[in-house]
């Protein structure tokens, strides 16, 4: 009988869990896509007060873009722009709330602009850093400084080819990395590097300049473009202890990502001067075999940063018809003077970090800190100024892998009797 009893209480016991459980579930809390406005691009600008921030929110249209959906559609805008005045990131979320039908979301906001007005300034850390205070926003984000302010820059950016932002800003994510121009710049990166190293950002604007280009490089609104989408994404933003101190250009960001370990980019085009006919260029694609190999020796005052770098480079164009293909006495003229312009370009970008900024984009920082026993004793030992006095080599290791054509390249009948 007591067997019997035991088993009976384990089977009411067992009803009652199950009950309680169809007691608990319900769908009280769920909420439909459709219900949400999801913000897939955020900007931060300057407000009048100086206590407030411009707030704009670009949210997606969903319906946009999907093959699911009617002609009708296709009438409607990719997305809507809505800019609010408020004292912080969460606010301005509050407050959109009360003029958008869905509820705001920022589960898919995956890039971040800041007007440059506004990044330079410390007001700019200060939203930033209270910004992520917000469960949905993801430190993968993007990090965007505009050279207009970030309502101007958002509501300019309309590109051609891309009707959904959020594919447009995934698309460029991946030519960022592929060419270098800018920098993979993203929330967790800058909150890492606060501590006096520099912080890169990416640089753009929808404003074109009409200044004459130069050797040192191009910027955003700089490019001599024609036609095409209005967003230009060249240069960095430099960034110091959480504000914005200055630029460099898309030259400048290349050589710096190169310097790095793990920079992932290993290929570029570049062009140098032709060493046997200087009225002609020559580009060279240039592909990074290896991390650069950086020796400090911290002992030394000043300190001296010795780095090599082993790089592969194939001749792609030759506008001089100069003969690098078979001629061997030129492909040693051609070597030695790409090895030197490398070097040159590379410690003069080197020493304008040293002198204009006073701190290093390079991650070398992490290499000294390992010669220490502890943070403190790292601390003390202030790097920044050490690295700003620093002597630095260069050394690039340089194979020509291709010359372009293996025949003589074609020239001119009339030139060729010209020049015999």
């Amino acid at each position: 009988m007591e067997g019997t009893a035991t088993k009976m209480k384990k089977q009411i016991f067992f009803l009652y869990a199950v009950a309680t459980l169809f007691l608990l579930t319900g769908c009280w809390d769920k909420m439909e896509l459709e219900d949400r406005a999801y913000v897939v691009v955020l900007g931060i600008d300057k407000s009048e007060d100086e206590n407030y921030v411009d707030i704009t929110f670009q949210i997606a249209n969903p319906q946009v873009g999907s093959s699911a959906t009617g002609d009708e559609s296709m009438l409607e805008p990719p997305s809507d722009i809505v800019t609010i005045t408020a004292i912080d990131v969460a606010a301005a979320k509050d407050l959109v709330n009360s003029i958008v039908t869905r509820r705001v979301s920022f589960r898919h906001l995956q890039t971040l602009v800041i007007g440059e007005d506004l990044a330079r300034t410390e007001q700019s850390h200060h939203i930033v850093s209270s910004a992520i205070i917000e469960p949905e926003i993801r430190h993968s984000m993007s990090f965007i400084v505009s050279k207009e302010p970030a309502q101007q820059f958002i509501n300019n950016n309309k590109p051609a080819m891309e009707t959904r932002p959020h594919k447009y800003y995934d698309f460029m994510r991946r030519r960022w990395k592929e060419l270098g121009f800018v920098p993979d710049a993203n929330l967790n990166r800058y909150f890492q590097r606060q501590f006096g190293e520099l912080f890169l950002a990416v640089y753009a604007t929808t404003e074109k300049t009409n200044e004459e280009p130069t050797d040192e490089g191009y910027t955003s609104g700089d490019l001599p473009q024609q036609g095409g989408d209005p967003v230009q994404m060249v240069g960095s933003a430099v960034f110091k202890y959480g504000k914005m101190i200055g630029t460099i250009t898309g030259r400048d960001t290349k050589i710096t990502l190169a310097l790095r370990d793990r920079s992932g980019i290993r290929s570029g085009l570049e062009t140098f001067q032709d060493p046997i006919n200087a009225n002609y260029p020559i580009s060279v694609r240039m592909f990074q075999v290896s991390n650069p190999d950086v020796k400090l020796s911290l002992h030394k005052n000043p300190i001296q940063i010795d780095v090599t770098m082993p790089v592969r480079l194939e001749v792609v164009s030759d506008l001089s018809l100069t003969n690098y293909s078979t001629n061997m006495k030129n492909q040693q003229i051609l070597k030695e003077s790409l090895k030197k312009q490398l070097e040159e370009k590379t410690l003069e970008s080197i020493q304008k970090m040293q002198e204009e900024f006073k701190a290093e984009p390079y991650l070398w920082h992490l290499k000294a800190r390992k010669k220490f026993w502890t943070l403190k004793e790292f601390e003390d030992y202030k790097w920044e100024e050490k690295f700003a006095d620093a002597n630095v080599t260069v050394n690039y290791e340089v194979e020509i892998a291709n010359f372009g054509e293996q025949t003589k390249p074609a020239k001119l009948k009339r030139a060729q009797e010209k020049e015999e």
